[in-house]
């Protein structure tokens, strides 16, 4: 009976930190940030930001990024926020705009880019959580 007790327990704790620390979400937003992406980077590419706050970011493609040939597995642009955040919005076309939600639990300083292109434009920046 106590083992199975400590697993019930264990099992909920594990749950409950998983819960946690998904940072992808449904909840209302506090904030709405608009970004734009082009072959010249990200504007703005600096962004600031209070810990705990739900953010809807909103990324506009204002060029064609990769390419513009819908039939590849990639093309456009994307908005990737780095572990530990680890959220991605892919093939954003030009003139496209795409959402993504998400609470902002980690504080610190983290990078955001387009996997795609990041060779070969300067499609990078920072979102800093305090």
């Amino acid at each position: 009976m106590k083992k199975q007790n400590l697993l019930l327990v264990s099992i909920l704790l594990i749950g409950f930190s998983f819960y946690m620390s998904c940072t992808k979400t449904e909840e209302t937003p506090d904030i709405i940030v608009d970004i734009k992406v082009s072959k010249d980077g990200y504007t703005p590419d600096e962004i600031h930001i209070s810990r705990g706050k739900v953010v809807l970011f909103r990324i506009k493609a204002i060029d064609e990024g990769i390419g513009d040939d819908y039939t590849q597995e990639y093309y456009g642009h994307c908005f990737y926020i780095l572990p530990p955040y680890d959220v991605m919005i892919e093939n954003i076309k030009k003139g496209e705009t795409k959402e993504i939600k998400v609470k902002m639990i980690y504080p610190g300083d983290f990078i955001f880019t387009c996997p795609y292109c990041s060779g070969v434009f300067p499609t990078k920046g920072v979102i800093h959580v305090r």
